[in-house]
């Protein structure tokens, strides 16, 4: 390949330097400029590459014929076709017999005509995600225009391995950066709703700011509307807020069956913001009623959610110290009212960061919290806690000393019985060695860690958060770690952990029981992993005084090529030797060219029923996938069985789409 030259007229056509390489270089009688023989013409933002091309220098035409590729430098567009033409004074062309990718969409055409800088025609074409040799779903169109900021096309039909499934005669999306516009729809049905529709409509109102309005339609339960607004201010500050607002029917549906009366209400809604500014945070999210998440949303994550949270907090963080104020509300949405919800209201937080004193480091944590509830135990809280820490390394073994002054001061309401001060201390020091032997392929790392600490007095005082757990210590305890790997995989792993309390006394791990023995339980974690294809893991915690297992869990699991399935058993004991918990789960998948099946169960040795049963059948294609979902939970409160089916589908891989059939 020689590289041509670069004609003067050429370059007063376009204002930008152009090369031109091809095996030959030429021109015709016309006067026109031929380059024949892998053409090549780097042009600004984009490569042309073709068999042959023309160039006129009076009309400044451009004539690509053969093997016409475009690609633009930046990776985002790149076509292929028969023929091109280009108007060099105007910038219109067209483009025959045309294939290519725009992102992540490939798209195909008998024509295409480029209008203006960034202005497209389309005729008789199709578009989709699917790669552009199996394209077994896409939506194919008589005539499309895309304006750099939007897509119209008409006589759209999407097609399902060339059947047609859907027709539209009207589509408008916006593309590329944020647009205003519509957002794929929703449609559906459920246990009690024979179609619900859901469409967005998206307002890009400026860099910063942009809203969204959404239309819930129903035939039988409530309809309503959405609106949100979001906005940013800097980095890391923001706002959102959203109204939802529903109408239920009146009188009320079979869905409000087994329902306390006293939460209907006709008028629904949610009320949410949050935003962060300047070391503030506000959240707001205030539902009208407990049922209002169950009936509204149809992802399951959004449906079982347990509580909402109304939050103030401020955050202040210097060189020397934070400071932290917190009021947080929570709403149960698992009680029909909040009188027994825990609430902060408020707590204050001051840390002073670490400073040198001497071999170590001294810091302190204070705060004032304010537990409140309606019903059942309140209390206000006062705590002091400096600390000094103090690292060395004696004989090259590493050492972390901590001593922790601690003074809790409670003003309890309603209940009697309680300390009213925590007045005590904690001691901890942590030995920790680190080892490590390579033979051959395998590495066996060790690591070894003596763990003492000290604390001289039990306490009864409330128990709200982890700064209330003051208990009486004098516990040595030892951690040993090994593993053994080969190559970059772990072959096999074991964690023991033990100790003696010279206190002679130690709480039951699943109870809290004062047990009046020396001897602390004995946790072991082993796993072993022999094969790529299959693991087996045991954790244990076993009571050597009373000779028992307090708690075991073990899991096997398999996985080889498309077949996976694990099996836990999980077992607890209380200090009398009772089961407490015991139970089996099992899981188990297949993906077999496409075709996915996976299923799970956890059934109750003690109840003797079956907890939780999923199945799921579904397929995935080149660029779409669907399954149906199939789940049976069993509700101990109402003594029955729900069960729930899900259609989940996604269309051009752009977005899952999770439909409620069932739910009884």
């Amino acid at each position: 390949m020689v590289k041509g030259l670069i004609l003067a007229l050429f370059l007063l056509s376009v204002s930008f330097p152009v090369e031109i390489l091809s095996d030959s270089l030429r021109t015709n009688e016309k006067g026109e400029v031929v380059a024949e023989g892998n053409v090549r013409i780097d042009q600004r933002d984009y490569i042309i590459e073709a068999d042959r091309v023309r160039y006129n220098p009076e009309t400044k035409e451009v004539f690509a014929h053969g093997k016409v590729y475009i690609r633009k430098k930046d990776g985002t567009l790149e076509v292929r076709g028969s023929f091109a033409y280009l108007d060099m004074r105007t910038g219109r062309g067209y483009f025959l017999d045309a294939e290519g990718r725009f992102r992540r969409f490939y798209f195909s055409a008998k024509r295409i005509d480029r209008l203006g800088e960034s202005v497209f025609s389309f005729q008789d074409g199709d578009v989709t995600t699917c790669p552009p040799d199996d394209k077994e779903m896409k939506v194919c169109f008589k005539r499309a225009k895309f304006t750099g900021k939007y897509v119209v096309s008409f006589v759209n039909t999407l097609r399902f391995f060339s059947l047609p499934v859907l027709f539209s005669p009207f589509v408008a999306f916006p593309v590329g950066e944020r647009r205003s516009g519509l957002l794929p729809p929703v449609i559906g049905s459920n246990t009690y709703n024979d179609i619900i529709y859901i469409q967005p409509v998206y307002w890009a109102i400026s860099e910063d700011k942009d809203a969204t309005l959404t239309l819930d339609l129903r035939n039988r339960q409530a309809s309503g509307i959405w609106i949100e607004y979001r906005q940013a201010f800097y980095p890391g500050e923001d706002l959102y807020a959203r109204v939802s607002y529903y109408r239920e029917p009146v009188p009320p549906g079979e869905w409000w069956e087994g329902r306390s009366p006293e939460t209907f209400k006709r008028n629904r809604y949610r009320l949410e913001l949050s935003t962060r500014r300047g070391g503030w945070d506000l959240s707001l999210d205030v539902p009208s009623d407990p049922y209002f998440f169950e009936d509204v949303y149809l992802s399951q994550k959004l449906r079982t959610l347990p509580y909402t949270v109304n939050l103030l907090t401020y955050r202040r963080s210097e060189e020397e110290y934070l400071l932290f104020l917190n009021m947080r509300v929570f709403y149960d949405l698992t009680s029909n009212n909040n009188r027994r919800t825990l609430n902060l209201l408020p707590e204050f937080t001051f840390y002073s960061k670490p400073k040198k004193v001497w071999k170590g480091f001294v810091n302190l944590t204070s705060s004032f919290t304010n537990f409140y509830r309606e019903e059942g135990l309140r209390t206000k809280r006062l705590i002091f806690l400096p600390e000094y820490e103090m690292f060395t390394s004696p004989l090259g073994i590493r050492n972390y000393t901590r001593v922790r002054l601690i003074t809790n001061l409670y003003f309890t309401e309603g209940e009697t019985g309680y300390d009213d001060a925590v007045l005590s201390f904690l001691f901890e020091d942590r030995v920790h060695t680190f080892k490590e032997v390579t033979l051959g392929g395998f590495k066996l790392t060790n690591t070894f860690e003596l763990v003492y600490t000290f604390s001289p007095e039990n306490f009864n005082n409330p128990q709200l958060d982890s700064f209330d757990r003051v208990v009486r210590e004098n516990n040595l305890k030892a951690r040993i770690s090994s593993s053994v790997s080969f190559g970059e995989r772990s072959v096999a792993s074991i964690f023991l952990e033990s100790g003696y309390n010279l206190l002679r006394s130690y709480r039951f791990p699943t109870d809290s029981r004062l047990i009046e023995k020396p001897l602390l339980p004995v946790r072991v974690i082993l796993s072993l992993r022999p094969f790529s294809w299959g693991s087996l893991t045991e954790d244990i915690v076993y009571d050597p005084n009373l000779n028992m297992l307090a708690r075991s869990v073990s899991s096997l699991n398999l996985k080889a090529r498309k077949v996976s399935f694990s099996i836990s058993y999980l077992v607890s004991r209380n200090s009398l030797n009772r089961r407490i918990s015991d139970q089996y789960i099992l899981r188990g998948g297949l993906n077999v060219k496409g075709l996915t099946f996976n299923a799970a169960t956890t059934y109750d040795n003690i109840r003797k029923k079956e907890l939780y049963r999923s199945v799921s059948l579904g397929y995935r294609g080149a660029c779409w996938s669907f399954r149906v979902s199939f789940r049976r939970t069993f509700y101990a409160d109402k003594r029955e069985y729900f069960r729930e089916i899900f259609l989940v589908f996604n269309l051009f891989n752009l977005k899952e789409f999770t439909l409620p059939l069932r739910r009884r």
